[in-house]
């Protein structure tokens, strides 16, 4: 369906454009938080597309394309969002944790904020918020020494 391909286009579009707001040079702390602050400004900035995207997902979720579609932008968010986490760990910087639940966690508050946002009759700052609860995250995981 051409529907499905051009929000394939689209997802494959700004996962591109967060990927590309990620420095290796700076630690897990920072890309984490770079990473899933990157995104929400990305959302922002294309508001009418994932409106509608949104709105594609309540109608279209169940076919087979669509689902492919969406786990698709699922699991590479989480994944990068994982080996972050992993690298974090490795580092030092975070606690021992499970990096692929955490790594669900951000990505389920991150749509949630979204869908509340575009969806809903209320009125925050995206930005805001999310920056508020990918801070919160990384301090409930920072090692403390």
């Amino acid at each position: 369906m051409i529907t499905t391909e051009i929000f394939y286009y689209g997802i494959n579009k700004y996962f591109n454009e967060i990927q590309a707001g990620i420095d290796e040079g700076k630690n897990a702390e920072d890309r984490l938080k770079i990473f899933v602050d990157r995104a929400i400004s990305i959302i922002g900035e294309h508001a009418d597309f994932f409106k509608i995207y949104i709105e594609f997902l309540a109608k279209e979720a169940e076919r087979v394309e669509s689902k492919k579609m969406i786990t698709s932008f699922y699991d590479k968010y989480t994944g990068t969002l994982a080996g972050i986490i992993r690298q974090g760990i490795k580092e030092g910087l975070f606690r021992q944790v499970e990096a692929e639940k955490l790594a669900r966690a951000i990505y389920f508050l991150s749509i949630g904020v979204i869908f509340t946002r575009f969806v809903m009759k209320v009125e925050f700052d995206l930005a805001d918020q999310n920056h508020f609860q990918i801070n919160s995250i990384v301090d409930s995981i920072k090692k403390h020494v």
